[in-house]
């Protein structure tokens, strides 16, 4: 097994014992922590920023190919980037191979407080790879996992597993789920997502509450649920019903960044939420892309706009484009000081390794996919939002990658 050099890294910040989160937060008034999913494409670094301005208190990154991630410089400076205060973050990868995920996951170390299993993706690519929820037909599979990795990172260091229910009939499944749950646990698996649904079921499917209620029953460690959380409402309905340690949105965060806000209030993103979204980009400056900035803001604002509004924004290709939308229809515009003070981004510097015999680290690698590219979930939102129905209400059911809620 390689083992790298952990020595402190230039930039490098002190870890936070994710386990002290979960602490602080079960002695607060709603009583549990709040997390924000991994979320292909959108998770990055700034969006991060903005959620930790309303309530999150655990974010993770975008699911990280670790095969992507070991053996291209490219990969990992398009799908990593962090900044000495963007914690706690927990760092998410998708591998089906104990050496190959214990070796991104100590690439990523001096920079994160975590890294995370990938076992409930249940795209059809992912599992062709044996990636997501692939990993859960092979439960021993998924426990050499742990137990690699743990045993070349320090103790302290967070390792975790978001999963799905099992597949089966419902006594079955549950029992299946809660066996592989206490296995991980023995494994040395810090904490435990769990979306409450399994590998076959969709979005429209109901939620197996008492599945998961029993699960977080079963084990020592924390457990995180995850599923149909729109509303800072159901969030704690959720926590209520399952007695979990943390509750995790996806969908709901894109929707509206508030929504973990208890002091907001507000259903829907508020004007201060896009202001607040406006700086960050603009300090940020090259390092987000169009795309990003451009999407965020869709999923943000898009319930504010008729459809022909809808349908002019949908259209731009600038961020200048979208500063003078917000400027003249809403009088939103950037904070004089934000153009003086940029974000500081954390330069990352990652070891010189040898993987199956052959240097890694290379620059000429291609990415796991294409920054500059719109991307599934952003295409189909698009269409169903300008769509001609005359409605102005609509939901993200149904058009995102279905591993992320």
């Amino acid at each position: 097994m390689t083992a790298l050099n952990l020595e402190l890294q230039p930039e490098q910040r002190p870890h936070i014992d994710i386990l002290n989160v979960f602490k602080a937060e079960k002695n607060t008034s709603h009583g549990f922590t709040r997390v924000s999913a991994p979320m292909v494409r959108y998770s990055k670094m700034e969006f991060r920023r903005l959620l930790r301005q309303h309530g999150v208190k655990l974010a993770f990154t975008p699911m990280i190919i670790a095969d992507s991630f070991i053996n291209s410089q490219k990969a990992r400076y398009n799908e990593f980037t962090t900044s000495l205060e963007d914690i706690p973050c927990i760092s998410q990868f998708a591998a089906c191979d104990a050496h190959e995920f214990s070796l991104a996951a100590q690439l990523i170390y001096p920079y994160v407080d975590g890294v995370d299993l990938n076992c409930g993706c249940p795209q059809s690519w992912a599992i062709s790879k044996g990636y997501g929820c692939g990993l859960l037909r092979h439960p021993e599979l998924v426990k050499d996992i742990v137990e690699t990795t743990r045993r070349v990172l320090p103790n302290n260091f967070s390792i975790s597993v978001k999963l799905r229910l099992l597949n089966g009939s419902g006594d079955q499944s549950l029992r299946s789920t809660v066996e592989l749950a206490r296995q991980l646990e023995k494994c040395g698996a810090t904490f435990l997502t769990l979306h409450g649904r399994n590998m076959w079921q969709k979005v429209s499917d109901p939620l197996n509450i008492n599945a998961m209620a029993e699960v977080k029953k079963s084990i020592q460690i924390p457990l995180i649920v995850n599923g149909n959380v729109r509303t800072w409402q159901d969030a704690k309905n959720l926590h209520a019903q399952t007695q979990a340690d943390g509750v995790m949105a996806a969908r709901g965060l894109l929707s509206n960044p508030t929504l973990f806000n208890e002091y907001c209030g507000e259903a829907e993103t508020s004007m201060e939420c896009v202001q607040q979204w406006l700086d960050i980009a603009t300090r940020a400056g090259d390092h987000i892309h169009f795309q990003c900035f451009h999407h965020h803001l869709t999923f943000m604002w898009s319930s504010h706009m008729k459809r022909k509004l809808r349908l002019e924004f949908n259209n731009f290709t600038s961020k200048q484009q979208i500063f003078d939308f917000f400027e003249e229809r809403y009088g939103l515009k950037p904070h004089t000081e934000s153009y003086s003070s940029p974000l500081e981004y954390t330069k990352c510097i990652y070891p010189q390794i040898k993987y199956d015999g052959v240097q890694v680290n290379k620059s000429s690698d291609v990415l796991a996919w294409n920054e500059n590219s719109d991307g599934k979930f952003f295409n189909e939102f698009k269409d169903k939002v300008s769509a001609p129905n005359g409605q102005n209400e609509f939901e993200l059911e149904g058009s995102f990658f279905t591993q992320l809620d």
